[in-house]
């Protein structure tokens, strides 16, 4: 893959429709990215926060807070990496991915790691990928002569079954792939907005 500035990658987030997913899904990523509390509050609305502080002042508001937090099921993202061979529009979903991605013996989506959370120079918070993602090497059989990956795709898969997703990028240079062979994405050339 060509080497490019997470600038140059990051091409478009593509939203849920579904908001309150949408808003989860970035505070869990946050929270996921930046586990501290200072961090996380800064992403909750101002009355939100007052109405907690309003609730844990009583003991009986403690309690009921309390119970209302143990509630709470765990729940934990997964994020993969997605090779695609051509736009899947900006009205992608999980679904209609697939139509997109790369399909050869050999290739799956790639988990990936993120490192933690930095400011763009449009003071934007970012992550990106915290070690190299490979993919392949593709086997050969129907299809495989040449592939054409154009495109990467983000997507999120959380516990519950739920996911999204996460970023579309256009690549500056496409690249293509053969069969025996493997191809890479260096740390920290993925770049994708967070909350």
């Amino acid at each position: 893959m060509p080497v490019q500035t997470s600038a140059d990658l990051t091409r478009a987030m593509v939203a849920s429709p579904d908001l309150p997913a949408t808003v989860t899904d970035s505070l869990l990523t946050a929270w996921a990215t930046e586990p501290k509390r200072g961090t996380l509050i800064s992403h909750l609305p101002r009355g939100f926060l007052q109405e907690l502080v309003a609730a844990a002042s009583t003991p009986e508001g403690l309690a009921a807070l309390r119970a209302e937090v143990e509630a709470v099921p765990d729940r934990t993202i997964t994020r993969h990496v997605h090779l695609l061979t051509r736009d899947p529009g900006r009205t992608v979903t999980l679904t209609t991915l697939a139509q997109s991605e790369v399909t050869a013996d050999g290739y799956l989506p790639q988990l990936m790691d993120l490192n933690e959370a930095v400011l763009d120079d449009q003071n934007r918070a970012t992550v990106s990928n915290s070690a190299e993602v490979t993919f392949g090497p593709l086997l050969p059989g129907p299809g495989t002569a040449v592939i054409t990956v154009t495109h990467v795709a983000v997507t999120l898969a959380a516990s519950d079954g739920s996911g999204r997703v996460v970023s579309v990028i256009e690549l500056a240079d496409r690249h293509d792939m053969r069969a025996g062979e493997s191809v890479s994405i260096r740390a920290g050339a993925l770049s994708c907005g967070v909350g």
